[in-house]
């Protein structure tokens, strides 16, 4: 795991430092569109390589304050690949580093970090009115969570916290469709992805959920764009062997701004902010805003 810890941090510096290095080819003059995308929003072309490394921190309280309230927070940082070895198909890969720390009512703290679970998708892009610079994009979109995050325990030996635990140690199916137009200095997505978790450690189980971004970008020049986004998750409950969790499943709602920017050619960094503004989540769960801050390349 330290290996894979080291590679990756690597891997992420390296990104940080792409926008001083060379360029091999242009990512736009490839595919005939100037519009500033973030990862997994790009338009495709054959043998387009796209690196990006993103950190998030958020987290949630769980419960009653001065009753049975439990705190987490977490730090995350995701280094993703992605490769299209067809004009109308992207593969990809994303392998996040976490630490997280939970603090219950009594103020006692269990903290986990390590390699989390791999996520492995394939976009096919179905139609595109135009080979070159289009303006219509419909994609389908499949891909599996693997169980490659460890299971963590404490000095003593005993596993840690289920909510401590940086992996669910199941293997989770995923699916979606999304439909992209570009139109002068406006892009607009739309995007829903179901996902189907399985059992894993613990006798844990999240329930299914859908998630859906409505997203309208606006680029008043060629280095940086405005983008503004509504994010949703709609969930069942999870259940621990068959016993429904009191807290939590429903539905959340997002507003999620962010700022595009280049500071060179085929690098794009994206700062944003995901703030939780409906909350019809079971029970009593409160979610913080989610901080963003990404970096991608194209190779």
């Amino acid at each position: 795991m330290k290996n894979t810890l080291t590679a990756s941090l690597l891997l992420s510096a390296a990104l940080l430092l792409a926008p001083f290095s060379s360029a091999w080819a242009c990512a736009t003059c490839a595919c005939g569109d100037p519009t500033l995308m973030s990862m997994g929003t790009e338009q495709p072309f054959e043998g387009r390589l796209r690196l990006s490394s993103t950190l998030r921190g958020w987290g949630h309280t769980v419960g009653q304050d001065g009753v049975n309230a439990m705190r987490l927070r977490e730090a995350r940082m995701d280094v993703a690949a992605a490769y299209a070895p067809l004009p109308w198909l992207f593969l990809s890969a994303t392998l996040p580093l976490q630490a997280r720390e939970i603090r219950d009512v009594s103020l006692s703290r269990e903290r986990g970090w390590g390699v989390g679970e791999l996520e492995l998708t394939a976009k096919a892009f179905l139609f595109r009115d135009r080979a070159f610079s289009a303006k219509h994009l419909f994609s389908v979109l499949g891909g599996v969570k693997l169980p490659t995050a460890p299971v963590l325990r404490g000095a003593d030996g005993e596993m840690l916290n289920l909510d401590a635990q940086i992996g669910s140690g199941s293997v989770d199916p995923l699916a979606g469709v999304a439909y992209q137009h570009f139109r002068g200095d406006w892009s607009f997505l739309v995007s829903t992805t179901g996902f189907l978790p399985t059992r894993g450690i613990m006798g844990f189980r999240a329930g299914a959920s859908i998630r859906t971004t409505l997203a309208a970008q606006f680029q008043p020049a060629t280095r940086w764009a405005l983008r503004m986004a509504f994010d949703s998750r709609l969930e069942a409950p999870a259940d621990i062997n068959g016993e429904r969790e009191e807290n939590g499943g429903g539905f959340i709602g997002y507003a999620s701004p962010d700022v595009l920017f280049s500071p060179g050619m085929d690098v794009v960094v994206a700062a944003g902010v995901r703030v939780p503004f409906i909350n019809q989540l079971r029970g009593r769960v409160s979610s913080t805003p989610i901080a963003m801050l990404s970096v991608a390349y194209d190779l």
